[in-house]
């Protein structure tokens, strides 16, 4: 694991640093600070960046939209924490006010092995063989007769099931709603969203029905939850 911190304030980077190594999660692993010279490091390798929206010689808002990496979790660090109202463009995962890093620090690491656990939830595909997938791996789940094929981003996995069982046994997670009689789909890999249409990273496109009005709603949920 790669983690960085991107601030000018030195002092609170040291601070910061010694908070981050002394923790249990991040205990071992390599942790960069940089105070200046922002745009030099390759930011796309790091997976968790702390990053200072007030920088003197740079915007770290600005730095993080440039970050294409999506599995880089980025973490706003700010005197200012009006200005998280500023970062709702930004695949933001947490945020940490300077004044209470201690307290915001604690809970980010609670939100770690909250989002951890909810991960490495599985669902049984194939009893007799005893055969688990990760609902996080799920892309989206088709109903065909009397069986529901499940995609990953590089399997498919053919249940005899119904979109009803599995409609009662994975909608109940915030990720997973029935946007038609036919189809589920994880939000988490949904890029383009409206009341009509849903199409998600792999660019398959998948109409909505009538009947799923609250969709929006669910997906801001998700959302919101997520970060």
């Amino acid at each position: 694991m790669k983690i960085g911190i991107i601030d000018d304030d030195i002092q609170f980077s040291e601070i910061l640093k010694n908070r981050i190594k002394n923790s249990n999660y991040f205990n071992g692993h390599t942790i960069d600070v940089i105070n200046d010279h922002f745009q030099s490091p390759n930011l796309q390798d790091y997976d968790y960046l702390f990053i200072d929206i007030l920088l003197v010689q740079d915007n770290g808002i600005m730095l993080a939209k440039r970050i294409k990496n999506k599995n880089t979790k980025i973490i706003f660090v700010s005197s200012n924490e009006t200005l998280v109202y500023d970062c709702f463009d930004i695949h933001l995962y947490f945020f940490i006010r300077k004044e209470f890093y201690e307290d915001d620090f604690n809970r980010l690491l609670m939100k770690i092995n909250k989002d951890e656990a909810e991960n490495n939830k599985q669902y049984l595909i194939d009893e007799k063989n005893n055969q688990y997938i990760r609902l996080i791996d799920i892309m989206y789940i088709q109903s065909h007769r009397n069986t529901c094929t499940f995609y990953t981003k590089d399997h498919e996995y053919i249940q005899y099931t119904t979109l009803k069982k599995c409609s009662e046994d994975l909608c109940s997670n915030i990720a997973f709603y029935k946007i038609n009689s036919y189809t589920i789909i994880n939000f988490k890999y949904v890029i383009k969203i409206n009341s009509q249409n849903v199409t998600l990273s792999n660019n398959q496109c998948f109409n909505v029905s009538r009947k799923a009005k609250d969709l929006i709603e669910k997906y801001h949920t998700y959302r919101r939850f997520i970060q």
